[in-house]
Parts: structure tokens; C-alpha cells; sequence
């Protein structure tokens, strides 16, 4: 008995974290009224198949955690219905479709993990549906961050950590106002940390770091009220470290790396100085040791 010959009233097949292998079949098409699909967590290979691009009727697609590869296909926009889309970690290798742009019901995307390559298409950044999450992080994209990722206004989750984009953080970013988590962290973005970014007063996460941004730390991330964790190291920052807000939290803040900063941690300046010190002892030690050796020396 293959997949094709299950019911076509069949609405929620749970195949998940089965240890499933081999490719997903072709016949996964024929049942037309599938709603929620979840397959990952499995050990499928292969391309993802044409068949998936039949089901019009899916609202949830998870083929995450899987040894997928090829192609990110280009049909899953003809999945209309779709709101949840899981298909990170895996081994897909391709550019992002524009197409993508055509999934107007879509608040959910994490496409992490995986080996895609070329440019963010605008089309992805200007989904007004994104809502809850767009996961990018851990692939091989490069380019600019469009602006157009102003346009992700409903947006609550950001990640595309971990690429090779390039440019400066585009200033329509302000205009997600809703956003709660931002990660930029380890790419290649210059400039300084712009005042656009006032806005974003709901932010709890911020990370941006290990890019070579310059400038000084802005002080209004210190008014932001949510903000939990900060992580700037690793850039080239200069001036002070603000003081209100999460700054005088020094477990959830992180400035390390950067070399002309002042005011960091104290914990950080007392252990510097407790190195000093220790150096002052130990060279103190060492000229009275070699001062006894000489007058030893000379009295023998």
C-alpha cells in the first residue's frame, strides 16, 4: 500500500518524528484534502516533490529536521491557504523564490538552516501577512537587506543571523513596530546603529553582533522597557556604554570586542585591574628573588 492510496478525505496525516526514510512520494499529491502535513523530525531525502504543490487546501507544511535537498520549489506558492511553513534544517541549496510573494496568507516562515544562496527577493520582506515569524538564519544569502523589510509591519520574530548579507541596517526596519526579537548577529553589515530603530520600543531581544558597525551606542536603547538581552560585541562601536535601562543589567548585556569602548562592565574593569596588579606583584617578586640570588652569590 503506497501514500496514494490513503483516503483523499484524509485531513491530517501525523507522520512525524517516525524515523521515516527514503523520498517523499509524488502520490502525496493526490490527497487533495490534506489541511495540516507534518512529516519532520524524519530521516526523508530527496527533492521535495511536485506533489506538494497540489495540495491547495494545506495550512501547515513541516518537513523540518529531514536530509531534504535540491531546490526550494518555487509551486509552494500555489499553496494560497498555507499560514505555518517548517522546512529548516535540511539540506535545500537554491536562490529564494519570488514567488514565495504570492503566499498572501502566510504569518509564518522559518526556512533556517539549510544551504540557500543569492539575494533576499523583495517579494519575501513584503508579505504584510508575515505575523509571527520569518527565519532566514544559517544559510549562504547575500546582498543588501531590502528595504522593503519595512513593509513586515505585523512582524514579531526576525532572524537572518548567520548569512553574508552586506550594507547597512536598512532604516524602513523601523517600521516594524511590532517587533519583539531581532537578529542580525554575524554578517557583514557597517554603519552605525541607526535612530530609525527608536521606534521599535517592543523589542525584548536584540543581536548585532560580530558585523562591523561603527559609531556610538545609541542611548535610547536604554528606554526601551522590554528589552532583555542586548548583544553588540564584536563591532567596532566607540564612546561610552550607556548607563539606564538594560545597560545596568550587566549579565544581559554584551559589549565585549569592542577594542575603544569605554565604560564597560565593571566586572570586566576589575579583573583587568586585578591583571595589573597581579603583574605589578609578580614583577615586584621576581626583582627581590634575583636581588637575594646576587647578594647570595657575592658573599660565597
Amino acid at each position: 500500500m503506497s501514500i496514494g492510496d490513503l483516503s483523499t478525505q484524509l485531513q491530517w496525516p501525523l507522520m512525524g518524528r517516525n524515523k521515516i526514510s527514503g523520498s517523499i512520494p509524488e502520490e502525496m499529491g493526490n490527497l487533495r484534502n490534506l489541511t495540516i502535513l507534518y512529516m519532520n523530525q524524519n530521516r526523508l531525502h530527496g527533492n521535495i516533490p511536485d506533489g506538494i504543490g497540489k495540495l491547495q487546501n494545506l495550512h501547515v507544511l513541516d518537513l523540518s529536521s529531514n536530509k531534504l535537498s535540491g531546490t526550494l520549489p518555487s509551486f509552494l506558492s500555489n499553496l494560497t491557504q498555507l499560514n505555518e511553513l517548517y522546512v529548516q534544517q535540511n539540506s535545500l541549496s537554491s536562490r529564494l523564490p519570488p514567488s514565495f510573494g504570492l503566499c498572501i496568507n502566510l504569518p509564518t516562515v522559518n526556512l533556517s538552516h539549510n544551504s540557500l544562496s543569492g539575494n533576499i527577493p523583495k517579494e519575501i520582506v513584503s508579505l504584510s501577512s508575515l505575523a509571527s515569524y520569518l527565519g532566514l538564519s544559517h544559510n549562504s544569502l547575500n546582498g543588501y537587506v531590502p528595504i522593503e523589510v519595512g513593509r513586515l509591519v505585523n512582524l514579531v520574530k526576525l532572524d537572518f543571523s548567520h548569512n553574508q548579507l552586506t550594507g547597512e541596517i536598512p532604516p524602513p526596519l523601523g517600521d516594524s513596530v511590532l517587533l519583539q526579537y531581532l537578529y542580525l548577529e554575524k554578517k557583514f553589515l557597517q554603519g552605525e546603529i541607526l535612530r530609525s530603530l527608536t521606534t521599535l520600543k517592543g523589542l525584548k531581544e536584540l543581536d548585532l553582533s560580530s558585523n562591523n558597525l561603527s559609531g556610538q551606542i545609541p542611548e535610547f536603547l536604554g528606554t526601551f522597557r522590554s528589552l532583555q538581552s542586548l548583544n553588540l560585541s564584536f563591532n567596532d562601536l566607540d564612546g561610552e556604554v550607556p548607563k539606564p535601562g538594560v545597560f545596568s543589567n550587566a549579565s544581559e548585556i554584551y559589549v565585549l570586542g569592542n577594542k575603544v569602548l569605554c565604560g564597560k562592565d565593571p566586572k570586566l574593569k576589575s579583573k583587568a585591574k586585578f591583571s595589573k596588579i597581579l603583574i605589578i606583584v609578580i614583577s615586584v617578586s621576581g626583582a627581590v628573588i634575583l636581588s637575594l640570588a646576587l647578594t647570595f652569590l657575592l658573599l660565597h
